[in-house]
C-alpha cells in the first residue's frame, strides 16, 4: 500500500511538472510574441476576435459561391433545352416554308415538257386541238401530286397552294404570269414514282401521245425549285385559336 501511494504521488508530481511547464511556456510565447510585435494583449485579443470573424466571413462567401454555382448550371441547363426547343420551331418553319413554297427546295425528279402539236390541220378541224390547254396541265400536275411529289414549278414559277391556272388567248396565266410554250413542269419526289405515274396507260401523257403532241420526260437527280414570289391574302379563313377556338 505504501509503495501504491509511493508510485501515485510520483506520477502526480510528473504531471505537476509537466502542466507547470507548459504554463511556462504559453506565458513565455505569448510574451514573446508581443515583446516581437509591440503589440498589447487586448489588441491581440481584439486580432483574435477579427481573425474568427474572418474565418466565418469566408465560409459564408464559399457558401454563396456554391449555391451561386448551383444556380449558374441550373440556367446552362434551362438555356440549352431552351436552344433545342428554338432549332426545332427554326426546323419547323423551314419544313412548313418549303410545304406552302415560300421557300425555294432542291431535290431529286422528274421535268416533263408538253408543246403544241404541230399536227397540220384539216378544213374543218378546231385549232384548240393542237393547243395544250391548263387543264392539259392541271392533269399532269394533279398526277404528279398524287404520286408523292412534295413540291412543283410550271415554267420557273413555284406553284403554291393558292396557285391557279387559266386561259388568256394562247397563253396561259400562272401566278398572275403569263407563260407559254413549251411547258415545263418541274416536280421534286420519288423519281421511280413519279416516272410510274406519268406512263401509265391512263396518264394525261399518253392521251396528249395519242394526238401527237411533242412530250418529253425526264429524270433529274437534283432540281432546284424557286420559292413562290407572290401574296397570301385572306379574307374568310381565319386561323384558329390555339385549343381549337
Amino acid at each position: 500500500m505504501r509503495a501504491s501511494g509511493r508510485s501515485l504521488q510520483a506520477v502526480l508530481g510528473v504531471v505537476l511538472l509537466a502542466v507547470g511547464f507548459l504554463v511556462t511556456w504559453q506565458l513565455r510565447a505569448e510574451y514573446a510574441i508581443r515583446q516581437r510585435l509591440r503589440i498589447p494583449s487586448q489588441r491581440l485579443e481584439e486580432l483574435g476576435f477579427l481573425l474568427q470573424e474572418q474565418a466565418r466571413h469566408r465560409e459564408r462567401l464559399e457558401s454563396e459561391i456554391a449555391q451561386l454555382r448551383k444556380q449558374l448550371e441550373r440556367y446552362a441547363d434551362a438555356a440549352s433545352r431552351e436552344r433545342a426547343v428554338l432549332a426545332a420551331m427554326r426546323q419547323r418553319l423551314v419544313e412548313l416554308q418549303a410545304l406552302s413554297g415560300v421557300r425555294a427546295v432542291r431535290g431529286p425528279g422528274v421535268v416533263v415538257e408538253v408543246r403544241d402539236s404541230a399536227r397540220a390541220l384539216q378544213p374543218g378541224d378546231d385549232p384548240n386541238l393542237t393547243l395544250i390547254h391548263y387543264t392539259d396541265l392541271h392533269a399532269i400536275m394533279a398526277t404528279l401530286w398524287a404520286a408523292g411529289a412534295e413540291a412543283m414549278a410550271l415554267n420557273g414559277e413555284r406553284v403554291a397552294p393558292t396557285t391557279g391556272l387559266s386561259c388568256v388567248g394562247t397563253t396561259i396565266l400562272c401566278n398572275t404570269k403569263r407563260i407559254a410554250p413549251p411547258y415545263v413542269i418541274a416536280a421534286i419526289g420519288d423519281p421511280d414514282r413519279l416516272l410510274s405515274a406519268l406512263r401509265a396507260p391512263d396518264s394525261p401523257l399518253g392521251l396528249l401521245l395519242a394526238f401527237e403532241f411533242p412530250v418529253t420526260v425526264r429524270r433529274v437527280n437534283q432540281l432546284e425549285l424557286p420559292a413562290y414570289r407572290g401574296s397570301f391574302q385572306f379574307r374568310f379563313a381565319k386561323p384558329e385559336a390555339e385549343g381549337g377556338r
